[in-house]
């Protein structure tokens, strides 16, 4: 049977000249030698010298980690978050790729949406007096 196998492999070598028979090919198994640090590895040789410095640590945090545990913590630092409204609750099935920020308290999310009712509420109020000033301005 393996003489049968080189026979197609040489057959093949021949018809694609880029593929080529390894030097095991007709022998049962390949063969196991144990090849020191500096072998030849296909022409290449590993040069295992003096360690070279290591990287520089990369600008922001590593996606997983307590520093960046989502997607959507990416801007936590800055505020401009938007808290996950699952992760405290029933947990997020987005895990890593959730767009919203798990970084946010349990609280956060209630706390900006009555900031946010705050802020509507003053608005209103403040355009109100604008209206009843300038129609006591008229009268």
């Amino acid at each position: 049977a393996l003489e049968s196998e080189a026979m197609s492999v040489q057959q093949l070598s021949m018809m694609r000249p880029e593929i080529q028979p390894a030097p095991y090919a007709d022998a049962q198994f390949a063969p196991l030698v144990p090849q020191p640090e500096s072998a030849a590895l296909d022409g290449w040789t590993l040069n295992l010298g003096a360690p070279s410095a290591p990287p520089p640590p990369p600008a922001q945090p590593a996606l997983g980690t307590a520093e960046l545990p989502s997607m959507g913590s990416s801007d936590h630092a800055l505020g401009c978050c938007k808290p996950c409204a699952f992760l405290h609750t029933k947990g997020c099935q987005s895990g890593l790729a959730c767009k919203f920020c798990h970084l946010c308290g349990p609280e956060e999310r209630r706390r900006r949406r009555q900031e946010k009712q705050h802020e509507r509420r003053e608005l209103h109020r403040a355009r109100s007096d604008k209206k009843t000033a300038l129609a006591a301005v008229a009268q």
